[in-house]
């Protein structure tokens, strides 16, 4: 699926956003490479065709598009995906999405915050990938940009929910690290209100419950600020969601919405599960 551009590809100027709307009239296609994901939409007559590899290096910071002006109908094989259509539309929307769970991080290095103190830090994980056709937006598909393995967060196997797992650095200064295209980033403030010092072994964040930003100056995809209060020792929290992109995003553009709305103010829990 990979490659360099060659008779019939055009590749897109560096600067051109690589979702939004475009235009696949019937015999092109186009080709993404977004970090350790590629994935390539053909339009053939009668059909939208999909072909996708998130295998890749998930620190590959890769951002490329590429047009193929007459592209060969690729053979057909367990790898393709088909969508039939009767119109013949070649009106392509590719979306951003954050994943349709709950994230439970879990810290590389131990972590600990103090009784009274106030910390923020960065989480980052991969968004999923929305494919609209037509003029109305007919969704054909959503996919990750990189498959995170399942985990159950919760006090006991009865209660909890079944999560996506993730490691996380807590970076405190995200700009120290390379931009990653494939990943969004939340800036987290934890509160420690209680009267022991909060051992954070694992964190649950409901990505389902935010927005996705798009920073204009460099492209990077951010989410509302989340801040967690933790009044009372346990587990529990207090859950508030920022309005609008961080101020660390600049001026950003809203992409997507959240999947579900949550609580202004919800209690959840944030912390170490036992399972």
């Amino acid at each position: 699926m990979s490659g360099s551009p060659g008779v019939g590809q055009q590749q897109a100027p560096e600067k051109e956003r690589w979702f939004g709307e475009f235009e696949v009239p019937i015999g092109t296609s186009l080709h993404w490479r977004l970090g350790p994901l590629s994935f390539s939409v053909q339009r053939t007559e009668g059909e939208w065709r999909l072909q996708k590899d998130a295998s890749g290096d998930v620190y590959d910071s890769t951002l490329n598009l590429e047009r193929h002006a007459q592209a060969e109908e690729e053979p057909l094989d367990s790898s393709v995906q088909r969508f039939l259509v009767a119109n013949d539309s070649s009106r392509l929307r590719v979306g951003i999405l954050l994943p349709d769970r709950s994230i439970v991080s879990r810290p590389s290095t131990p972590v600990s915050i103090p009784p009274g103190e106030t910390v923020r830090f960065y989480l980052s994980y991969p968004v999923w990938i929305s494919l609209a056709v037509g003029e109305q937006a007919r969704l054909l598909t959503e996919f990750p940009s990189h498959q995170l393995s399942d985990t159950w967060f919760g006090p006991n196997t009865r209660l909890g929910s079944v999560c996506y797992a993730t490691r996380t650095r807590c970076r405190l200064d995200l700009h120290q690290y390379p931009h990653i295209p494939n990943r969004a980033n939340t800036p987290l403030v934890v509160r420690n209100l209680a009267a022991d010092t909060l051992h954070i072994e694992k964190l649950q964040l409901p990505v389902a419950t935010l927005s996705v930003y798009r920073a204009e100056a460099d492209g990077w995809l951010w989410t509302e600020t989340v801040t967690v209060t933790r009044r009372e020792d346990g587990d529990m929290a207090e859950l508030l969601t920022g309005s609008g992109a961080p101020a660390q995003a600049g001026t950003a553009e809203l992409v997507s919405g959240p999947r579900q709305k949550v609580q202004r103010h919800a209690v959840f829990r944030a912390f170490s599960a036992l399972f």
